[in-house]
């Protein structure tokens, strides 16, 4: 009995180790399974990586990849995005897909920059990709010229060789967004002390011109008037925020160089401080061609003035209509960009730009404006506007430095719009874009009943007089030397925008 016990032990002692042997055997292969799919899932996402990177710089890959002769084939107003009929893609997999874009260098390119591998110990990774481009939309950025956004879908494939195989694939969205460009009352790129400040009895507060019609003056909020800086906001005296303060900056003090609070002032006068996660970029806006017609010198007549803004008759389709009983100047570009010289206007002159959809442009080597002078629009309906775009340069391409300024507004003003009537509102600040790209100084004042956006954002900007600002300034600096209040269109919200940070969407993956 003893010795067949003794063996039926020993059995039952050999399944059991036998069990033991196979199972760390089973836990071994289970770890080794999971490490090589993390292997190959760690190289598809290397792939994504690298396919991303390639879209999304513009020294490889330029959004706006094909010539008038192509463009036709392109079809927007669906998802993906097709090219002769087929989806557009960027391949480096050809044996899983085979690419249908119209430019061959960039294909060659995207086949380069996106196959690969990686080492892995004594193993080596690969990983491969190709790219569908779900959308792509066109749209006009603030501060002028267009912008072109995609979406691509991103399918990479990750492999482990050697003795054993393992492939994981991973697909991804990659993004270009557009987001609102004008959200704040005020802002200053420059990351300084005292970038954005406001002294005397001002306030800084919101309306949104939506709201109303004609010549009705809108009804301030207390709130939604905010200002944002890359550096600190200085409030001196009375002036008063009801809004918030963006910035990336922290801290209140008396700010020094080297160490930029975010505010200076009493903390009372501004609603909030909200850090920013990084220094805001705001795109500079490309320059356009000067004009070449000699300086006329300052017009302070009806009389002739077409002829001298324009050196003789107006070009092409454009007219300009003098009325001396009203002194008023108006030009009309009739959809076609209007290029102005150095304009200096006195005498109580009236100038009318008339306004389009989309947005007039009218280009001016500079604009002065004295004695009164007004600078305003006529528009006859909400989706209408005039892009002011200055050049700062004379008529021989020669850069303007003070005291002779690009937008010298300090002797006159921008006037409200006319010729709206019921159908949109004069404190439309959409309708007015002042747009300069150059680095010199610009002076702006306010007015009772007017409405401008301005778009300066390398040049220093100084806000003088005690009329007010409906709609928004943006520049290096903001200095508000007067009492003139900013009362922020919050329309803008909704008709401007730019390009925002690139970003990867939905995220999967899958092994096989």
């Amino acid at each position: 009995m003893a010795i067949v016990i003794a063996l039926f032990l020993m059995a039952i002692l050999t399944a059991l180790g036998t069990s033991l042997m196979f199972l760390s055997q089973t836990e071994t292969y289970a770890s080794m399974n999971y490490r090589m799919m993390s292997q190959a899932r760690y190289a598809a996402e290397a792939g994504v990586q690298k396919a991303s990177n390639f879209l999304l710089d513009s020294a490889q890959y330029s959004v706006t990849p094909v010539d008038a002769a192509n463009a036709a084939l392109f079809n927007r107003t669906v998802s993906p995005v097709t090219y002769n009929g087929n989806p557009v893609i960027l391949s480096a997999n050809l044996s899983a897909q085979a690419a249908n874009y119209p430019v061959t260098a960039v294909q060659t390119a995207f086949n380069a920059a996106v196959n690969g591998t990686l080492p892995a110990g004594n193993a080596t990774l690969t990983y491969t990709a190709y790219a569908k481009l779900q959308s792509m939309q066109v749209f006009d950025s603030y501060g002028g010229g267009q912008e072109v956004i995609q979406t691509w879908e991103i399918t990479s494939t990750g492999g482990l060789g050697a003795n054993h195989n393992a492939t994981v694939e991973v697909v991804a969205l990659v993004e270009t967004p557009k987001v609102p460009a004008s959200t704040y009352a005020a802002f200053a790129t420059n990351d300084t002390c005292g970038a954005l400040e406001f002294s005397g009895h001002v306030d800084i507060n919101s309306y949104d011109s939506t709201n109303y019609a004609g010549a009705t003056v809108p009804t301030m909020d207390a709130s939604g008037g905010n200002v944002g800086t890359n550096g600190n906001l200085h409030l001196i005296g009375g002036a008063n925020v009801d809004g918030n303060l963006y910035t990336p900056r922290v801290g209140v003090g008396t700010c020094a160089s080297g160490s930029v609070d975010a505010y200076t002032g009493v903390l009372s006068h501004v609603d909030s401080i909200v850090r920013l996660p990084a220094v805001v970029v705001y795109p500079t806006p490309p320059v356009p061609m000067w004009s070449t017609t000699p300086d006329p010198g300052n017009i302070t007549s009806t009389v002739n003035a077409c002829t001298s803004l324009f050196g003789g008759p107006p070009p092409g389709a454009v007219t300009c209509v003098e009325n001396a009983g009203a002194n008023t100047i108006t030009i009309d570009g009739h959809n076609s960009t209007v290029s102005l010289p150095q304009v200096a206007l006195g005498g109580g002159i009236n100038l009318k730009l008339v306004a389009s959809h989309p947005p007039a442009q009218y280009n001016f080597n500079s604009i002065k404006l004295m004695g009164g002078a007004t600078v305003g629009v006529s528009a006859t309906g909400p989706t209408q506007g005039v892009l002011v775009d200055v050049v700062g340069k004379d008529s021989a391409g020669a850069v303007l430095t003070a005291p002779h300024l690009p937008i010298d507004l300090v002797g006159g003003t921008f006037a409200q719009v006319t010729g709206c009537a019921a159908t949109c509102s004069n404190f439309d600040a959409s309708m007015l874009q002042f747009i300069y790209s150059g680095t010199t100084e610009i002076d702006i004042t306010g007015n009772a009943g007017a409405a401008a956006v301005f778009y300066a954002p390398n040049a220093p900007v100084v806000f003088s007089g005690t009329a007010d600002l409906y709609g928004s300034v943006l520049g290096k600096t903001v200095n508000n030397v007067g009492n003139a209040n900013i009362h922020y269109d919050r329309r803008l919200m909704h008709d401007f925008y730019v390009i925002g940070h690139p970003m990867v969407g939905t995220f999967s993956w899958k092994r096989y």
